[in-house]
């Protein structure tokens, strides 16, 4: 494991690459994914892997050939179409509403390939239509999934995301039967995604409280709508929820039969604040080199602001060597990024390594052309990311 080695034998590792770079240690990975696997065949439920976090085709293959898999939740249409064609990726969900008839029709696609089956979400009459409307054109057919709103409110906050307007379960039935009547559609099921409890800490006690809170009010939620579809005559094939922050948790609920995961196999340091992720490794790091050393205790990297959206809780960190600090001025540059250190504990030197965790998976994989694969103290390989491929779907 990276975290477990030298920083000798790390800076052999690299010594001849070009920084900055990227790097995944594939037995952590691996260590995590079965993880969650044996989790999940332990409840019944199953894994759908929500690829905008991981954006590395060859990891998200790997990952989705897991008997526990369901399937891909992909980010936008390009993306679903890029795993149709490249993959023939059997169960596709398209994890967002879309209103642009470009998007549409990229799915329609990829719902012409032989074995692929292409689902989008929807909370709205008008997204619906659109979907009818181009899949009767291309002569296909898309299931869909009702995104239901279950974020919670407390203290006149909303706590947890703006995503769908659809709250109440008569809504979701409505929504149902207007789906049933479309001739190139059918219902498919439901999604609950509880932001709030899929990625806030356990570090504070209004943290903790908010959480506990929510689970029982999400729970309730849930079943309250798959109830009400099933006494309308719409008994959901999918009910999906989570995310991977509180995967166990949602995965106690009878009425849940996937879950959302993505970031967790690679651990970006936002989960180190939620106690029952403890036992899952960080897998992904990026590497940035020393070049300067403008003062005694102070050695500057090229590069390394590779900062995620959300809160300042998405900046990077450093994680080897241990004990170093950020400039508060400067925090991590495009250009460059000074780490401070206690010359008397720690030698740092021109060319030397240093290794860090990004705040948030995925997101800044958008600034590598590959990643290269860590296993048992060697690098074997390396995977391109979808700007390898010349992909940018976000």
């Amino acid at each position: 494991m990276i975290l477990n080695s030298s920083y000798e034998a790390l800076k052999n590792l690299v010594k001849n690459t070009k920084f900055p770079l990227a790097i995944c240690d594939l037995d952590a990975f691996n260590q995590n994914l079965e993880k969650v696997g044996k989790y999940l065949r332990r409840t019944k439920k199953s894994l759908r892997l929500c690829t905008k976090s991981v954006r590395v085709p060859e990891l998200v293959n790997r990952v989705e050939k897991e008997d526990f898999v369901n399937g891909i939740l992909t980010y936008n249409s390009a993306e679903a179409l890029f795993y149709a064609e490249n993959y023939k990726t059997e169960d596709i969900l398209l994890g967002y509403p879309t209103m642009s008839k470009v998007d549409v029709e990229e799915i329609s696609h990829a719902a012409k390939i032989d074995g692929v089956s292409i689902t989008v979400m929807v909370d709205d009459i008008k997204q619906i239509d659109l979907l009818d409307e181009f899949a009767a054109k291309n002569n296909v057919e898309f299931g869909t999934l009702i995104e239901i709103d279950v974020a919670d409110k407390l203290l006149g906050r909303n706590v947890g995301v703006y995503r769908s307007p659809i709250r109440e379960p008569e809504d979701v039935v409505s929504l149902a039967r207007i789906i049933s009547k479309k001739s190139q559609l059918y219902f498919r099921g439901i999604m609950g995604y509880e932001a709030q409890n899929a990625s806030i800490g356990d570090d504070k006690w209004l943290y903790r409280f908010a959480k506990k809170r929510s689970r029982k009010r999400v729970n309730s939620w849930r079943q309250n709508v798959v109830d009400a579809l099933n006494n309308a005559g719409f008994q959901p094939e999918v009910v999906n929820g989570g995310g991977s922050g509180c995967f166990q948790e949602t995965a106690t609920e009878p009425c849940i039969t996937e879950i959302g995961i993505g970031s967790l196999l690679f651990k970006s340091h936002i989960f180190d604040a939620i106690n029952s992720l403890n036992e899952f490794l960080p897998s992904l790091f990026f590497v940035l080199q020393i070049v300067r050393k403008p003062r005694k205790n102070i050695a500057t990297a090229f590069s390394g602001g590779y900062v995620s959206s959300g809160s300042v809780r998405a900046l990077p960190i450093s994680v080897i060597p241990k004990n170093l600090t950020i400039s508060q001025d400067e925090g991590f540059g495009e250009v460059q990024t000074p780490f401070i250190f206690n010359p008397n504990q720690i030698e740092l030197n021109l060319e030397d390594p240093i290794f860090c965790r990004f705040g948030k998976a995925g997101e800044p994989l958008e600034h590598f052309n590959e990643i290269l694969i860590y296993s048992n103290g060697e690098i074997i390989d390396k995977y391109r990311t979808y700007r390898g491929y010349g992909k940018k779907f976000s």
